[in-house]
């Protein structure tokens, strides 16, 4: 057992620990942001399918209203690899199937051919228009001959969406009136020579549907032809394959919005503010947009020319430059040595950690926080990240005296876990989210409930909460206040990551469009739990239990900006000023609240006195 003058000393020790780690963290975490300063680039891509269904409406072609909206600011356009279908529908080719050839044959009275009923039959209608589609489908089709014409036939219906290369005089016709080509390649079983037939012109691969090209036989085929490429990360989209190759291609980050929800949901501004979060809290780097193609919201071609001149004119009033991106937009490197001696700073808070707790159960926590990391991020520098980011939001109020001073020290000790986490944490894949933070989620629960744990060791022992609960009389008040409290835990939870399972109430979202329209957007977790915390840390008379849950929220602003830094892939910067915004306004919040809870407390207090039944004297 510790005496309290080795316990300060210990500490003392720890944290010199931990502030000399911070050197190479410092080293590293400078390194990441001049990499994301870089990074400030961003390219307009249009669907062309959908400006082209667009276009049919004006009697126009999808080039035509292409360069219309080229004057106005877009720089791109993304252009699918051709199908059979596609073919047909240029008239490229013609195309039957097997039934409507036995069909044909039997009105004209002859016999039907021998060929299967779901089979699909191809002609070319120009001269090489069927060369890509015969060099990589596999099986080779069949050559036949009907009504004294050459077909090649392929088994089964669904071959009429088989990949048939690029359109490359589209391809060149766009890239001589001066657009960004985003070439989007399609998968099918059997491919032959992935990637040789990739466009050059093209200057990004944005590949369709739930797999990548070649997968899952010939990936290594596709990573060698993407090497002149930068592969689109499409944001919210799990492509099979892409967690294989991106780790050897060039990539970079793109975001788009389903048509169907653009049609009936989104506006304009709408769609420019969804754009702008992502590319500066994101690092967001493609913006994939469709045009309007239906008219729920307004006239389709006004809606979408408003919405390329708005987003051009915000993402050049937020100092980003629209046009092509650079080969490679993220360039940072990472080195094992400052990782390291960066982790022994986390190590060090961990011990601290410890000494908290009455020493069987600091080890035994300690230990448990290290293996929650080992079991989410595995034996990876993401377990020491994730042991960070449980750690630091608990030691800073668990260490520091219950005063005032004591919100900003906790939130500094917050960044400083903040540092050793990114500086651990970041390598150029997890910049890009292609290896996102293992275990986000326990960053928002671990750290409060450990901060109860500790406010209820400091009382009485586990045995003695045990016997006491057990027998303890449940009143109605008591089962309301554990309600909201398991309630508010559930809705921390619930509500985090990009589609929660609750949504943000329209007040809410009023309040961040408010808020981002003059800074970066700070989250709501700290907007409220930082107010709590200044009333907890300012009113000696609240009862000690009241008091710990109102720290204990203070806890999750802290866990708060350890999350808010677990997102690789918002640049280090820009969670910063997040983090002194929410801070400046909470404090703000919590000393307006002080005497105004206190006028609460003093009329409650009053009107349930007077509402208890008098003596008779």
């Amino acid at each position: 057992m510790l005496t309290d003058i080795d316990a300060k000393r210990l500490r003392f020790l720890l944290w010199s620990i931990i502030f000399l780690s911070l050197l190479p963290a410092s080293v590293l975490t400078t390194r990441r942001v001049r990499a994301e300063e870089n990074s400030i680039t961003v390219t307009l891509i249009m669907d062309e399918p959908a400006l082209s269904e667009q276009a049919e409406y004006l009697g126009t072609s999808s080039f035509e209203l292409a360069t219309r909206y080229q004057a106005l600011g877009l720089n791109g356009i993304a252009l699918y690899e051709e199908t059979i279908e596609s073919l047909a529908a240029k008239g490229k080719v013609a195309v039957m199937f097997g039934h409507e050839a036995h069909a044909l044959a039997l009105a004209r009275g002859e016999a039907a051919p021998p060929i299967p009923a779901d089979s699909t039959l191809v002609t070319p209608l120009e001269a090489g228009s069927l060369d890509n589609l015969i060099a990589k489908n596999t099986p080779i089709a069949k050559e036949i001959t009907l009504a004294g014409r050459s077909w090649h036939m392929y088994p089964g219906i669904s071959a009429n969406l088989r990949p048939a290369g690029p359109d490359r005089g589209a391809i060149e016709r766009y890239k001589e009136a001066g657009f960004d080509i985003a070439y989007r390649p399609r998968n099918y079983p059997n491919l032959l020579d992935i990637g040789q037939d990739f466009p050059t012109e093209a200057h990004y691969l944005i590949h369709t549907g739930l797999q990548v090209a070649g997968h899952p036989n010939a990936l290594n085929e596709l990573i060698s032809a993407s090497q002149g490429y930068l592969t689109g990360i499409i944001e919210g989209t799990d492509q099979d394959g892409l967690k294989h190759i991106s780790t050897r291609v060039p990539t970079t980050r793109l975001l788009s919005f389903n048509q169907d929800y653009i049609n009936r949901r989104l506006q304009p501004s709408d769609l420019v503010d969804k754009f702008l979060l992502a590319v500066n809290e994101r690092g967001i780097r493609i913006l994939y947009l469709r045009p309007y193609t239906e008219e729920q919201l307004g006239d389709m071609i006004a809606n979408t020319e408003q919405l390329i001149i708005s987003l051009t004119n915000a993402l050049k009033r937020e100092g980003y430059r629209v046009g092509p991106l650079g080969t490679l937009e993220i360039d940072y490197r990472t080195n094992s040595w400052l990782r390291s001696l960066s982790a022994v700073g986390i190590f060090a808070a961990l011990a601290l950690l410890a000494s908290m707790f009455p020493a069987g159960w600091g080890a035994l926590v300690a230990a448990s926080v290290l293996a929650l990391g080992l079991v989410a991020g595995g034996f990876d520098w993401n377990a020491l990240a994730l042991t960070a980011a449980l750690t630091f939001p608990v030691i800073g109020y668990g260490l520091l005296p219950h005063r005032l001073t004591s919100l900003g020290l906790a939130t500094l000790i917050s960044l400083i876990g903040a540092i050793l986490l990114t500086a651990v944490g970041s390598d150029r894949e997890a910049l890009l989210a292609i290896s996102p933070f293992a275990g986000v989620a326990a960053t928002l629960v671990v750290p409060p409930a450990l901060f109860i744990f500790y406010l209820a060791l400091r009382h009485k022992t586990l045995a003695l909460w045990i016997r006491d609960l057990w027998g303890y009389p449940i009143r109605l008040g008591d089962v309301v206040l554990v309600a909201i409290v398991l309630i508010a835990l559930a809705v921390v939870f619930l509500r985090r990551g990009n589609f929660p399972i609750i949504g943000v109430s329209q007040v809410e979202l009023a309040i961040r469009d408010w808020l981002s329209a003059i800074f970066f957007r700070p989250r709501f977790k700290e907007l409220l739990g930082h107010p709590l915390a200044v009333l907890g840390l300012t009113d000696a008379t609240w009862p000690t239990w009241f008091k710990g849950l109102l720290l204990t929220g203070g806890v999750v602003a802290q866990a708060s900006i350890l999350n808010s830094f677990s997102h690789y892939h918002t640049p280090l910067l820009v969670s910063l000023q997040r983090t002194l915004f929410a801070l400046a306004i909470g404090l703000v919040i919590g000393l307006l609240l002080v005497p105004l809870s206190r006028i609460v407390l003093r009329l409650t207090k009053r009107w349930l006195a007077s509402s208890s039944p008098s003596t008779a004297p």
